[in-house]
């Protein structure tokens, strides 16, 4: 009877901390995740941002410059 007894504790203790557990910790990785997926939907949408300016601004005409060495007098 003690033996059973024990075991009646242990569940009972086991149901009450799982309770606790995912009362305080799964919303936590809830928030978690979400503001992941958030960072990861703001850089994809800044990389198509930038794709597309990289698309339409002007291509700047390189400038060559070029330098003549004069003969040695």
């Amino acid at each position: 009877m003690k033996s059973f007894a024990k075991l009646a504790v242990v569940g009972v203790s086991s149901v009450v901390l799982f309770r606790l557990f995912a009362t305080l910790f799964l919303p936590m990785m809830g928030m978690l995740f979400g503001l992941l997926a958030m960072t990861v939907k703001l850089a994809l949408i800044a990389a198509v941002v930038f794709f597309i300016y990289s698309l339409f601004r002007k291509k700047e005409k390189e400038v060559e410059i070029v330098v003549e060495e004069r003969p040695a007098d």
